[in-house]
């Protein structure tokens, strides 16, 4: 129960209230082993090191977003996606981070974000979906490039539709 709580509040920094420090407390007080937990979302050095090289590669579109993707015939390729975008949110001045990983001609992409930018509705755009700070989306039929450059373009018609004054 506390790994989820773990999970669900990416180690208690979204959606964390008074009461899921409440069950945080009540969890350690019936004895959960919080190194455990730790341990239990420990990755190996091989892992480690793939999403540092995701991370590494990343560019950034209109200053506070990042976009990288995951090389061809990376193993674990989705769980890495997920991993950078959500390690490129720790680095300053990123407000959203999209990791794209590929198998074949298909392409997904794990949006992440601090909440300030709409990953949700960025991906939206291509077919996804999800939440407002984590989101995801699948391409069929579509290159790496090809997809990096749909991503890029319904970035900046999120971008391009909040700076819309009003009643245009």
């Amino acid at each position: 129960l506390y790994a989820g709580i773990v999970v669900d509040t990416k180690n208690f920094t979204f959606k964390a209230g008074v009461r899921t420090f409440e069950a945080a407390s009540y969890l350690k007080r019936q004895g959960v082993d919080t190194v455990s937990v730790k341990q239990l979302f420990q990755n190996d050095l091989e892992t480690y090191i793939n999403i540092s090289s995701v991370v590494r590669n990343a560019e950034l579109i209109n200053g506070d977003i990042a976009i990288s993707m995951c090389p061809a015939g990376m193993k674990n390729a989705q769980l890495i996606a997920a991993r950078a975008a959500d390690e490129l949110l720790n680095l300053s001045g990123i407000a959203a981070a999209f990791v794209l990983s590929n198998s074949g001609n298909e392409v997904w992409i794990s949006g992440r974000s601090l909440g300030e930018i709409n990953v949700q509705v960025i991906l939206e755009k291509l077919g996804g979906g999800g939440h407002l700070s984590v989101a995801g989306a699948q391409l069929t039929e579509i290159s790496p490039d090809d997809a990096i450059d749909k991503l890029k373009y319904a970035i900046m018609e999120y971008i391009n539709e909040l700076n819309k004054p009003n009643g245009s």
